[in-house]
């Protein structure tokens, strides 16, 4: 067997193993909770991170902990594999926010009867919704100079280089707050994640080599880590809090987490894999303006009606029934894209060079 005919089945072999698929799903879980947080935070304790409750407080802030790893985790995925640049894969990009912003439109005007909402104005405005689509259209464009600098870099210089770019991002970014950072929800910050994915694919290091169970415990012990952090600058009068995407625990965090899913073994999982493949249209769906604040009221509601426990696991079960409804109505976007757009253009297109 020649050696291209093994890395092209090397390739696809890893591209089809679940575990990556489910930390894909993990992911998004805990996009959901970082925004269902603060909702649960403002209605059970006012806004006040420490209250009269120890329980409520710890619970409260390692939820902030978990789930800040969130962002980070998807485009570790992105940097590990490579973003490939290609018109199909960038149309599929488009057509997915195109169709995810007419789906909200609808349910503003359909289901939520939600006042002054122009149809054709409100489409538009939320075609591209939020920092992170936006940043991660900028990170699709520019991952071929990024894919280009990763090739023609040596494991070892693209390590220092990854060091110089945190320590400007520790010190400028997160510290200084400079503006092109933006605390993390920046397309610049989306970079350094990215080379960061790309130097976990290659690296020989025994720092990134431990077993998985260890990759979960360091995560785990880190997140409590950070709880701690935050009660003592509460205590001892520091308003700002640490928690943020730039934050180099948390990044570190989320390196942990993405080596946790890397050396667990699950195979190739149909079930993980389906639900995986709508992950990002979970994100478009709920946290849609115009549907965001619908959602976080169905929070609210859990909160106040459920006691502390509980509430966080029917919050939980809201969860699943918005992932599980983004993709039952995300097979249409799917279908719609596979047999009318890309059959029509790129068979249309073959038949032309033909």
């Amino acid at each position: 067997m020649s050696n291209s005919s093994f890395l092209k089945k090397t390739q696809i072999k890893i591209d089809r193993e679940s575990n990556f698929e489910l930390l894909r799903i993990v992911s998004m879980s805990l996009v959901l909770l970082i925004h269902y947080t603060p909702v649960r935070i403002a209605d059970v304790t006012g806004g006040i991170l420490l209250s009269d409750s120890l329980v409520q407080d710890i619970i409260n802030l390692e939820l902030k902990s978990l789930s800040f790893v969130c962002v980070n985790c998807f485009i570790l995925i992105s940097g590990y594999f490579g973003v490939k640049l290609k018109l199909r894969s960038f149309l599929n990009l488009l057509f997915q926010m195109i169709f995810w912003s007419a789906v909200c439109v609808t349910f503003a005007v359909a289901v939520f009867d939600a006042p002054n909402v122009s149809i054709v104005r409100d489409f538009l405005r939320y075609v591209v919704c939020g920092w992170f689509p936006q940043a991660y259209l900028i990170l699709f464009a520019v991952s071929p100079i990024l894919n280009a600098f990763i090739k023609s870099c040596s494991e070892r210089d693209l390590g220092r280089y990854i060091l110089l770019f945190y320590l400007i991002s520790t010190i400028g970014g997160y510290l200084m707050g400079w503006d092109n950072f933006n605390e993390g929800m920046s397309a610049l910050s989306l970079m350094g994640l990215y080379l960061i994915g790309a130097y976990l694919r290659i690296s020989t290091l025994k720092l990134f080599a431990y077993k998985a169970r260890t990759d979960l415990l360091i995560y785990l012990g880190l997140g409590f880590c950070m709880v701690a952090l935050n009660m003592l600058m509460i205590k001892v009068g520091i308003s700002s809090s640490p928690y943020g995407y730039l934050n180099p625990i948390v990044i570190i965090m989320s390196v942990y987490l993405f080596l946790f899913f890397k050396k667990i073994n699950i195979g190739h999982n149909k079930v993980i894999n389906f639900l995986s493949a709508s992950a990002f249209s979970v994100y478009l769906f709920h946290y849609n303006p115009l549907c965001f604040g619908k959602i976080c009221e169905v929070w609210t509601w859990i909160n106040l009606n459920f006691g502390v426990l509980s509430s966080l696991c029917v919050a939980f079960l809201s969860f699943i029934a918005i992932y599980l409804f983004c993709v039952a109505i995300d097979r249409i976007r799917i279908f719609l894209f596979t047999h009318c757009i890309e059959r029509y253009l790129f068979t249309t297109n073959n038949n032309n060079i033909g």
